[in-house]
């Protein structure tokens, strides 16, 4: 049976954040593009029950870390996203671009 990974992509409540908001992140599950993101969207795809890694890409080398994640058979796995929502951390994540957006399991 197929299992379903659910991916929002919004800001956590009323922060100050320069959000790339006008460009959609391309999303790789398993290293394999399936598919793009914009801001305040939801992605959905089906997936085989396993283990998988996610990541999130924007313009140049801005990225999330690579999240490792197992898939129980018929289940939701979700996933939220954003970019980083303060300019402390927006600044860090110029250095380390891989800090750029943020990627958590629910």
């Amino acid at each position: 049976m197929a299992t379903t990974l659910q991916l929002e992509r919004s800001m956590p409540g009323a922060t100050m954040s320069v959000q790339d908001r006008h460009a959609s992140w391309a999303i790789l599950l398993d290293g394999q593009e399936v598919g793009h993101i914009a801001s305040d969207q939801v992605f959905e795809a089906q997936l085989s029950p396993g283990s998988h890694t996610l990541q999130l890409t924007s313009t140049g080398k801005r990225r999330s870390a690579v999240r490792t994640f197992s898939a129980p058979d018929e289940s939701t796995v979700e996933f939220r996203c954003h970019s980083q929502p303060i300019w402390p951390l927006m600044l860090m994540a110029l250095v380390l671009p891989e800090r750029w957006i943020v990627l958590k399991q629910r």
